[in-house]
């Protein structure tokens, strides 16, 4: 089911070297593929929730989102890169789908309310939702060879090639382990 690529790594160690040394360990693998996957999405998050305070609104919303999540998708994804191989796998899985977006979320709101933007509870929801998915998704698919940036940079034409499957393997994964899990308590 989660066929890893690389060699396992402790969370802790990896949590440590990106707090001591941040330059070296998130610019290289900085993930520009996440970045401009996070400004679309959230972007329009954001457009869509402020669309009722006009469309002035609506579009400022969507630039400072956009802006805000082109760095903060980059830098999530570059800290994926950096977890793909990290163990224990339950506790690594608890940092990229709550403990980042979570981490985001904070700043987010800040940015968002120097920026004025009105309805901001909404449009701070969906992209929590979205950012704690799309971090989930990437970290797999990077655990599995894809999405990569810096110097284990993966092709977008290789991505695009195996990223089918692996989007179909990440939405397995779910009732996959629950089917395991239903099995080994009937039986056991």
């Amino acid at each position: 089911m989660d066929q890893m690529v690389g060699t396992p790594v402790q969370l802790r160690q990896i949590l440590r070297n990106i707090v001591r040394e941040p330059v070296k360990t998130l610019v290289p693998p900085w993930s520009w593929k996440a970045a401009a996957f996070a400004a679309a999405v959230r972007g329009a998050a954001f457009f869509l929730t402020n669309l009722q305070a006009g469309r002035g609104e609506a579009t400022k919303a969507l630039v400072v989102e956009a802006v805000f999540a082109f760095v903060t998708g980059g830098l999530i994804g570059a800290i994926s890169q950096q977890l793909r191989n990290a163990e224990p796998l339950w506790a690594t899985a608890a940092v990229v789908w709550i403990g980042l977006p979570g981490m985001m979320l904070l700043a987010q709101s800040g940015v968002h309310r120097l920026a004025h933007t009105p309805h901001l509870s909404g449009g701070l929801l969906l992209s929590f939702l979205v950012s704690a998915i799309s971090a989930a998704f990437s970290w797999y698919a990077m655990r599995h060879g894809a999405m990569l940036g810096g110097s284990d940079e993966t092709t977008v034409l290789h991505d695009i090639e195996v990223l089918p499957m692996i989007l179909l393997n990440f939405l397995l994964a779910g009732p996959t382990v629950l089917a395991s899990f239903l099995r080994r308590k009937r039986l056991g």
